[in-house]
This record gives C-alpha cells, structure tokens and sequence, in this order.
C-alpha cells in the first residue's frame, strides 16, 4: 500500500514528488538499503543551510516555508519543544498547501512515544538530539528517514551498528553540539568514516557559520540562530529572505 505523497523542492528548484512503500519485510542480511530518499539526501547536502525553529504561529510557519522554497532552500525542522504545541500546528500545516513546499522535519524526538506521535503526521524525516534506538525502530516501521545526532567516534559507530540490522545505510548524520569540536577533530571523524555527511548544531550562528560550513564532510548547518526568531515573530519575511541569500552567499 502507498503511503501519502509528498512534494518537496530539490537543490536544482524543481519540485519532486515521492512516494513511499509501507512494507512488513523484514531487512535481508547483505542487502542494504538507504533510509533517506536519494532526491531528499541530495537536496539537504546541497542546501546552504537547514533552518531549524520552536513553535510558533501557524501563518508564521507557513509564510516561512514560503520564503524558504523561494530561496530555494529544501528543508525545515520544527521543533518539538514541546511536542504538545507542534504536533497540532504541523497538522493544520500539512492540510495546506504549504505542506508541498518543502521538507518538513519534527525534532527533538527522544522517546518511543513522541516518535510515534510524531509519526503519524506522516512528516518526511525525524530527528533526535542524539541517537535513539527506539526512535530508529518507529522510523522503520513507518518508513520515514530518520538523523540522529552524533558527536563522538562511538556515537557513529554505535548509529551504524544499529542502522546494519536493519539493513541501512548511514549518509547523513547530525553532529551535535559543536561546543568543543575543533576543526582537526571533525577532519579526523570524517576521515575515519568516509560517505557521511554531518549538519553541524547547537550552535551554529552567523559568526561562526563560514569556519564550520566549509569543514570537510560538513553539509548544511542546522539551528534556530540561522534565521532568527524575532525577525519570524515580526513577520518580517523580506529580512529573513535577505538572511537566506546572504547564507548563501557564505556558503559558496
């Protein structure tokens, strides 16, 4: 049975649209599969940045999404600080047209239950403040990618572990937070695990965005600081359409 479609905007603009299978089968040994949508994988990785924001107004929201598909951005995490306030908003999101704008991601998932609430929304990825195991499985089930965060050499070991028996493979990954990181240590991450990709988190600002975005497998850096709140709460979308050309710019 196809699950509902989704649409998003893919790092060349244009508007995809994915389906996705829902499947009993258990994973086979020796036959790997990505979780993460290819289309989806590669538009996060060409983004200038993943802007990531707290609960706010359902209008807000949605003129967000707005600004951001129009800068060609593909993806936004709300979130769920606290879940209760989210989810009711991200439901009356997703009956708009707004849904199909871009990726919508819920956050700061780190139990069964909230990943199951969150599930049901049928968003098109999860995401964990740091890995979860039961927040893997209700993924699997419901077949919705899922990045977790990283930020020590066991932490990724200990995601592909758990990715292998259930037969995925690991791309893309959230390192956080940064505190403490130095460049030489992320060089050596990525050294040592080759075909992933971080988004750096909490925090990555404007003043530090340059040094962390052009670090060897750095993709995309996430937070709330990217686009800042008051300018959303003011509603002030030519501002936060100028933050997102000028992040770009940055990026390049």
């Amino acid at each position: 049975m196809t699950q509902p479609v989704s649409a998003a905007i893919g790092r060349d603009g244009a508007r995809h649209v994915i389906h996705r299978a829902e499947s009993d089968a258990k994973p086979v040994r020796g036959a790997s599969r990505d979780l993460l949508d290819p289309v989806m994988y590669e538009a996060l990785v060409a983004a200038p940045a993943l802007p990531t924001v707290y609960p706010i107004d359902v209008e807000i929201l949605c003129e967000f999404a707005t600004s951001l598909a129009a800068e060609q951005y593909p993806a936004l995490e709300v979130l769920a600080r606290p879940l209760h306030e989210v989810l009711p908003a991200l439901r009356e999101v997703f009956a708009r047209p707004e849904r199909g704008l871009v990726y919508w991601g819920i956050g700061t998932l780190k139990n069964r239950a909230d990943a199951l609430a969150a599930a049901e929304l049928r968003p098109d990825f999860l995401v964990s403040p740091a890995f979860s195991r039961r927040v893997l499985e209700v993924a699997v089930d419901a077949d919705i990618p899922y990045i977790p965060a990283v930020h020590t050499f066991q932490d990724v070991q200990n995601v592909l572990d758990a990715f292998d028996e259930f037969g995925l493979n690991v791309r893309l990954l959230k390192l956080c937070p940064i505190y403490g990181l130095t460049a030489e240590y992320v060089r050596s991450l990525s050294g040592c695990f080759p075909g992933i990709v971080f988004c750096p988190t909490g925090e990555v600002t404007l003043s530090n965005y340059v040094s962390w975005k052009h670090l060897p497998s750095i993709v995309a850096p996430m937070g709330s600081r990217l686009v800042p709140r008051e300018l959303l709460e003011l509603k002030d979308f030519a501002a936060v359409r100028q933050r997102l050309r000028l992040l770009r710019e940055l990026s390049a």
